[in-house]
C-alpha cells in the first residue's frame, strides 16, 4: 500500500474543494482478512470463514468496521499530519468489502472555520470500490469528518 508522505498541513494552506491524497489497498487477500480479524479480536466467522459467510447469504468474507475506521483515521492523519486532531468522524457502510477487491479511501475539503479557538476543517470522506482494471465500480462507506489543524500564526 502506497501511503502519502506524513507532514503537517496548516490551516492557512487548506482550500475548499481540494481532494486530499487518497489511500489505495488491494487486491485484499484471505491472509489479510485473517490477520485483521485476529488483530482486532473480532472472531465473527464472516470475517475469516468463507463457508460461513456464504451460508449467511454474503458474497464472501468481509472486512470489519474497525479496519474501515482505521483506514479513515490513516487517511485524515496522513494528510493533516502528526499535530492534527481528528475531532469528529461519521460514516455509513453501504456495501461489504470482500476478498480480492481493491478499495481507495478518499476525502475532499468542504469547509474551514475558526471556532472555539481551533482551526477546523470539514471533509467529505468515502471509499471507492474498484473493478479489476482500476476503475471505480461503486462508492461505499461515505461520511464526513472534522479535523483540527495547526495555524501558522
Amino acid at each position: 500500500m502506497q501511503l502519502p508522505e506524513v507532514k503537517d498541513t496548516y490551516y492557512e494552506d487548506v482550500e475548499v474543494g481540494v481532494e486530499i491524497p487518497s489511500i489505495s489497498i488491494g487486491p485484499l487477500s484471505h491472509t489479510q482478512f485473517v490477520f485483521i480479524a485476529s488483530s482486532h479480536h473480532d472472531w465473527y466467522p464472516a470475517h475469516h470463514d468463507v463457508e460461513y459467510a456464504r451460508k449467511q447469504n454474503l458474497p464472501d468474507i468481509f472486512m470489519n468496521a474497525t479496519w474501515q475506521h482505521s483506514l479513515i483515521q490513516r487517511l485524515l492523519c496522513g494528510w493533516a499530519g502528526p499535530n492534527s486532531i481528528p475531532r469528529k468522524i461519521k460514516y455509513r457502510m453501504a456495501a461489504p468489502i470482500v476478498r480480492y477487491e481493491t478499495i481507495t479511501v478518499r476525502g475532499v475539503i468542504t469547509g474551514k472555520r475558526f471556532e472555539g479557538g481551533e482551526h477546523l476543517v470539514d471533509l467529505d470522506i468515502w471509499f471507492d470500490k474498484e473493478d479489476g482494471e482500476g476503475k471505480v465500480k461503486e462508492k461505499i462507506t461515505a461520511g464526513s469528518a472534522i479535523v483540527v489543524l495547526q495555524g501558522k500564526g
